[in-house]
């Protein structure tokens, strides 16, 4: 059997669990510590922002136009195609450079995901915005700002329950 990889950002994916269940605005983004050190297979909880934990949630939404007519039929137009959702993403444990790169990517609030669609059976790329986003700070680390200041100050280093949404813009 061949082997099936992409190229992204210098690096390529090969069939495994390196591989992203998202390309987020063309990034295949893993997971890294704070120095830059890529996936450590003895820390299993460490997620990608690529890679969420299982259990979030895809939804769809049909838009429709409807109205009832004198007998309280309904009347409707189907608006579109089914809209996508993936709610509830969730990442367990992520470094500080990991969230900041998602956060990042959130304040720009479009996206192009590129993603598996059950519905064609291939890797489909569409326009999505972010949804609500949360994380919980949960190691720490004391951080002398500016340098030679002698103030200092706690900084997260790593966070725990990392959530957000991605909505389908339609287009």
């Amino acid at each position: 059997m061949g082997q099936h990889h992409a190229q992204t950002n210098d690096m390529y994916y090969h069939e495994s669990t390196f591989a992203p269940l998202f390309y987020i605005n063309g990034h295949a983004f893993r997971w890294q510590d704070e120095d830059g050190h890529y996936w450590d297979s003895e820390l299993p909880n460490h997620n990608s922002v690529n890679n969420p934990a299982q259990g979030y949630q895809e939804k769809t939404e049909q838009l429709v136009r409807s109205t009832r007519n004198a007998n309280g039929q309904v009347i409707s137009t189907v608006i579109n195609r089914r809209l996508n959702k993936f709610d509830s993403l969730r990442w367990p444990y992520l470094s500080r450079k990991s969230v900041q790169w998602l956060r990042n990517q959130i304040a720009k609030f479009d996206c192009t995901l590129s993603y598996w669609d059950i519905d064609t059976g291939k890797v489909i790329t569409r326009q999505f915005y972010w949804g609500d986003f949360e994380a919980t700070p949960c190691e720490w680390e004391a951080v002398e700002v500016p340098a030679g200041s002698g103030i200092y100050y706690k900084i997260p280093l790593w966070y725990k329950d990392v959530k957000c949404n991605l909505i389908d813009k339609g287009y």
